[in-house]
């Protein structure tokens, strides 16, 4: 991979550094978003390179204006970084903070629908789903779940009482 990293980075126009390439692994061992934090905390056991967490940051900040890395979920104002591999959907359990990776693209049906009502050219996506991962569920009491589920119709039926006067609306 490190071969890899060095292309991505040279035609990128970056300078290829150890510390970009370290991040770049770690992003791409852990297959997750991740925080800067998170990178920080696996790097810095390192004994033989020395790693700062506004280095960290500002590698970030390049690879993703450079589409190296995409930011992706922002939980609590922490934003998590995430390779650019191809497309990618996740999970998201506003309990635990969990992110949980899904394996295939559920909304291709949709695109091709927007598309065709609009004459939009969807050119990308990005889908996170934010709810209750199933071990936050179980913790939960009666009282809450209940809470929950009223929030959940009272949104849905929201929805559909929705009468955009946009003739473009989808």
């Amino acid at each position: 991979m490190k071969k890899i990293f060095e292309k991505i980075l040279k035609d990128s126009g970056l300078k290829i550094t150890k510390n970009r390439i370290a991040i770049l692994n770690e992003l791409n061992k852990k297959q997750i978003p991740l925080t800067a934090e998170e990178i920080y905390n696996s790097l810095s056991h390192s004994k033989t390179e020395k790693y700062s967490i506004s280095s960290i940051y500002r590698a970030l900040m390049q690879f993703s204006e450079k589409n190296i890395v995409k930011k992706t979920a922002q939980i609590d104002a922490i934003t998590y970084y995430q390779l650019i591999t191809g497309h990618t959907h996740s999970l998201i359990c506003e309990k635990c903070k969990k992110i949980i990776p899904i394996n295939h693209c559920p909304i291709h049906t949709l695109i091709k629908d927007i598309e065709e009502k609009t004459e939009f050219l969807i050119t990308g996506h990005h889908l996170e789903i934010k709810g209750i991962c199933k071990s936050c569920k179980e913790k939960l009491t009666k009282d809450e779940l209940k809470e929950i589920n009223e929030i959940r119709k009272e949104e849905i039926s929201h929805e559909h009482d929705h009468k955009c006067k946009d003739e473009n609306c989808v």
